[in-house]
């Protein structure tokens, strides 16, 4: 008898609507110990429907127990997660988004009247300094079919979910994006606010005990920019916020003036700076893209879950 240790995972599956994946759906895995190519064992499994128990992966108490999750199904497009750490001691999970390859962004969850009712800090972000926020945010939807707002979504949504050392998220200090300058234009991948200067001191805190980490020459990819700091707590689309200190203004806030700097948020889909650049930077530099708030949407759903926590932009992406 082969008392050799054996570890599992569980597979949980959920199509761009964040829901269980149909259980019609058949879909094909690759399940990959950590180990170099020419040693590393593949586990081909079949299987349908939004939820599969792997059993008998080998066990070696290493780091060779990172596994690496593949899925394809017909009509969807593929999802894979790495390091899943299995163990004997229970099944480790995986959540993957299996995305319709015809899905398109669908706001119809993230109108402005349930986003002034459900997530009422965004709406106050977005009505700052501006008497018609309802018809910006409404246009947002009908321009580059949605990217924008999606990105709008996911860098709100991403930054309300970070604690800074003061207990403070980003978003509870004074944002006012920036709609109508070209030099600070939103775009599909990032926008442009002035926010209070004293965000600074809470994120420069942050990188200190190494909640974020500072990236030296912010200007080199953001052009203009004096300082800037990523998040650390995931291994893809890390909230990044650059700043641009040469461009400040002071308003008037309900507790007197406040001194304000411009911010640039952005997530970029990879921890790693040369993954960034190498995988992310030169691509889009290549094709004259930009990164695609819906590879974010789904990346960072992802990992969420492995961090027991739920990014919910609101929209979902629907075939």
């Amino acid at each position: 008898m082969d008392d050799t240790p054996t570890g599992s995972i569980l597979i949980n599956l959920v199509d761009g609507t964040r829901k269980p994946l149909p259980p019609s759906v058949k879909w094909s895995a690759r399940i990959i110990d950590g180990r170099s190519l020419d040693a590393q064992h593949v586990y081909n499994v079949n299987g349908s429907g939004p939820a599969e128990l792997i059993k008998g992966l080998t066990y070696f108490n290493n780091f060779f127990d990172n596994y690496s999750v593949i899925l394809n199904a017909k009509g969807y497009e593929g999802a894979a997660w790495r390091p899943v750490h299995i163990s004997p001691a229970k099944p480790a999970g995986v959540d993957l988004m299996m995305i319709p390859q015809s899905a398109h962004l669908n706001f119809s969850g993230a109108g402005w009247q349930t986003l002034s009712s459900i997530r009422p800090r965004f709406a106050q972000i977005l009505s700052a300094g501006v008497p018609d926020a309802a018809a910006r945010y409404a246009n947002l939807t009908e321009q580059s079919e949605g990217l924008i707002l999606a990105c709008l979504l996911n860098l709100l949504t991403a930054m309300s979910l970070i604690s800074l050392p003061s207990g403070k998220s980003p978003l509870d200090y004074y944002w006012e994006p920036i709609w109508d300058d070209p030099q600070f234009a939103m775009a599909q991948d990032r926008f442009f606010a002035y926010a209070d200067v004293a965000l600074i001191s809470d994120v420069t805190k942050a990188a200190k005990i190494g909640a974020f980490a500072e990236e030296k020459d912010p200007g080199i990819f953001h052009p203009g920019a004096t300082l800037s700091y990523k998040q650390t707590q995931f291994d893809v689309t890390n909230v990044q916020l650059t700043f641009h200190q040469g461009n400040t203004k002071t308003v008037q806030g309900p507790g007197g003036p406040i001194d304000c700097v411009v911010v640039e948020p952005d997530i970029d889909y990879y921890k790693d700076l040369l993954a960034h650049f190498f995988l992310e930077v030169i691509p889009n530099k290549a094709t004259g893209g930009l990164s695609d708030p819906r590879v974010v949407y789904v990346l960072r759903w992802m990992a969420g879950k492995q961090s027991g926590s739920d990014f919910d932009p609101l929209y979902i992406m629907t075939a």
